[in-house]
């Protein structure tokens, strides 16, 4: 094995540059353990996650996102591809008096490639933009005028305005 020189610099010198080598081999080590090798593994990077929301009063919402469900690995050989191809995005449902807003984030598409359907208590949302595709469908706390949807999508973000939908009015009902 020839000799490589290498300029040395601060962060060798802070962290040594054979740190970095030592993990790749260990990286390397473990796939092999498993039977697998990083060429096994998609090219694509494995994202999940979860978001939990508490209002007062109430049971805490756990809502999970990403691209790896959490049955992905259940009993499966490491080795084993893994479809990763439809994100769930992260997602946020805001209330106010007047309005619901629904945010999602959703990164690397355009905004022509969002497709977006509602009905009085639900969103769905999916888009697809190469090989990045997002698809969730999003139960809302209260009714919403789906006529009244405003929708923006800028920097990654989507964001949909509802006004809420009037309470129905109480009628007496006289008793014969």
């Amino acid at each position: 094995m020839a000799d490589r020189k290498r300029k040395r610099n601060l962060f060798d010198d802070l962290f040594g540059a054979d740190q970095f080598e030592d993990i790749e081999s260990m990286i390397d080590h473990i796939l092999n353990e498993m039977g697998a090798s990083v060429d096994d593994l998609p090219t694509q990077p494995f994202v999940y996650g979860f978001s939990v929301t508490r209002h007062p009063g109430e049971e805490p919402e756990i809502r999970e996102f990403g691209n790896v469900p959490p049955e992905a690995f259940d009993g499966k050989p490491m080795g084993q591809q893994i479809n990763i191809g439809e994100r769930k995005p992260l997602v946020d449902v805001l209330e106010t008096e007047d309005s619901v807003h629904v945010v999602a984030e959703m990164p690397g598409i355009e905004k022509e490639d969002i497709h977006l359907d509602a009905t009085e208590s639900t969103v769905e949302l999916k888009a697809i933009h190469g090989e990045r595709k997002y698809s969730e469908y999003v139960e809302l706390p209260v009714k919403i005028d789906q006529d009244s949807a405003k929708a923006t999508y800028k920097n990654g973000v989507l964001e949909v305005i509802f006004k809420r939908q009037e309470p129905e009015e109480k009628t007496s009902i006289r008793i014969d």
